[in-house]
């Protein structure tokens, strides 16, 4: 491969570069080709060099907003003259519309989309705040177009309170302050959000796994649009959200579909566009989120009370991220309960991102620690029994559980000491069955009575689940800890017997969910 190959496909992608130089997919990529003028290769050269000469990771800022640069003598932007000179097709035509807005904004995307397919694979972890940029809207001649219809339109002129009088004389300048459930609030400036939209678009094909094309982009924008009206009423709205976990694998064309969500492989362009450049991630989540704003107003930089309308949304927003977190929870339940005795299911989340046109490419989070999960793969003989133990769980799982829950994922996804596990887990075994009195024996006694099935077996399980009690007990009271190997084993065994306990209830005694540990321990151990 040439060094100018290496150059460009190392700051724009493979991708880019065969679409600006006009390289078809099966021809080889190792030399510039004949038809492609030296002009062409110097000007990308040039903004890659320049690139990494004023310190970017990457050319998804720098770049785009040399690429969307707009000529008017070629009536379009310059990622576009660069295709025309190596001989790429005229652009198409945009469609008539009778949406106004959505008309500029496609024949503004018909300019920049391009710029989109840029994937540095020298940054690991793109920022879609600086890929959605909205260099490629400032420069384009249909920018102040775009601007006064969005304020025209009866939905989306609500995003953004009138200032005061005359304020409305230059739309393209108007901003606001919004706050949204989504967790991310502050102001937003009306050229940012019409290139959010834009990139809102681009999300929305990479996730549904198309090839990205001005149609495809063209066809994403309407739903990105139609989905900001909605916020704009102050209605709810489902937005995509992508969720990817490390702890479980699913191979190419493997799905399980839930009641909220599908967990599938994971696709070529998420990984960078969605996942934010974890490699950890062996299956993706694919679910919604209840999407809202939840106020709009003009800021007071002079106000004492400047904090007080985010303030007043913050329990609003926090209800709405605990729900979320809270079904997603189920599904990782699931997931764990599903595990093989000898391949353990540890979903452990590392990415996620919600497309939401309400922040300027989208919102997103990635785990920043160091821990690495193995992915256990998912047999396909068992799909449908983790599929009817989510459906147990989705409707029968009651919030005096909810600590055995949230206590097991620790201990399964997040605790690097085995010894931090075996606490969490003992915790979990007390939230099914504790009570207030004689807590050992009656969580012990009560999980020996419901995992076996003679008087012997339950003697001997019940000694040895209070010996794995005693661990706890001794390294809470200054005993030296076990040994890594002990350690490791204990851990082993504690989750085990939570998995096999809360499979027990939710598969086999569901009638006990619903009482108190206490009682759900009573009932066991003065049954026949």
């Amino acid at each position: 491969m040439s060094d100018v190959i290496k150059l460009l496909t190392g700051a724009f992608g493979e991708e880019f570069v065969r679409f600006v130089l006009n390289i078809s997919e099966p021809d080889n990529l190792n030399t510039i080709p004949n038809h492609v003028p030296a002009g062409v290769v110097q000007h990308l050269s040039s903004i890659a060099l320049d690139s990494a000469q004023n310190g970017f990771a990457d050319v998804h800022f720098f770049g785009s907003a040399a690429l969307t640069s707009y000529s008017h003598s070629e009536g379009t932007s310059l990622v576009h003259v660069l295709r025309k000179a190596c001989g790429g097709e005229s652009l198409e035509a945009v469609e008539e519309t009778e949406d106004p807005v959505l008309y500029v904004l496609r024949m503004i995307a018909q300019d920049c989309w391009p710029v989109y397919l840029i994937t540095s694979p020298n940054s690991q972890k793109p920022n879609n705040f600086f890929s959605a940029s909205p260099s490629g809207v400032m420069q384009h001649p249909k920018k102040s177009e775009a601007a006064e219809a969005f304020m025209r339109d009866a939905s989306l002129c609500k995003l953004f309170p009138p200032r005061g009088e005359g304020a409305r004389d230059k739309p393209i300048n108007e901003s606001a302050e919004w706050v949204v459930n989504v967790g991310t609030s502050g102001t937003r400036h009306l050229m940012g959000v019409l290139s959010g939209l834009l990139y809102d678009a681009r999300l929305r094909v990479a996730l549904a796994g198309k090839a990205l094309t001005f149609r495809s982009i063209s066809e994403s924008l309407e739903r990105s649009l139609g989905t900001l009206r909605l916020l704009a009423e102050g209605k709810e709205a489902n937005v995509p959200a992508v969720i990817g976990f490390s702890g479980v694998h699913l191979n190419e064309g493997q799905s399980i579909r839930f009641t909220d969500g599908t967990l599938r492989e994971v696709r070529p362009a998420e990984r960078q566009l969605l996942l934010h450049g974890s490699q950890a991630v062996g299956a993706v989540y694919e679910t919604t989120y209840p999407a809202r704003i939840l106020d709009t107003f003009q800021f007071n930089p002079g106000s004492d009370d400047w904090a007080k309308p985010f303030n007043k949304c913050r329990a609003r927003i926090e209800e709405s991220l605990r729900s979320s977190e809270y079904a997603l929870d189920k599904v990782r339940l699931a997931l764990v309960l599903s595990s093989e005795k000898d391949g353990l299911l540890a979903p452990k989340e590392e990415a996620r991102t919600i497309i939401d046109p309400a922040n300027m490419g989208g919102s997103g989070y990635w785990n920043t620690g160091d821990q690495v999960l193995s992915n256990t793969s998912i047999k396909p003989e068992k799909h449908d029994t983790l599929i009817t133990i989510y459906d147990v769980i989705r409707k029968k799982h009651p919030e005096s559980l909810n600590i055995a829950m949230t206590r097991l994922l620790s201990a399964v996804t997040s605790r690097r000491d085995s010894n931090d596990a075996l606490i969490d887990a003992l915790i979990a075994w007390e939230n099914i069955f504790g009570t207030r009195t004689e807590t050992t024996f009656r969580v012990t006694a009560s999980l020996a009575k419901i995992l076996t099935d003679t008087p012997e077996e339950r003697v001997d399980l019940q000694k040895e689940l209070a010996r794995l009690y005693g661990v706890r007990s001794a390294m809470v009271h200054g005993a030296k800890e076990p040994t890594p190997d002990a350690a490791a084993t204990n851990r082993e065994r504690v989750i085990r017997v939570a998995i096999d306990a809360l499979q027990a209830l939710y598969l086999e005694r569901p009638e006990l969910l619903s009482m108190s540990p206490e009682d759900r321990s009573k009932r066991v151990l003065l049954e026949g």
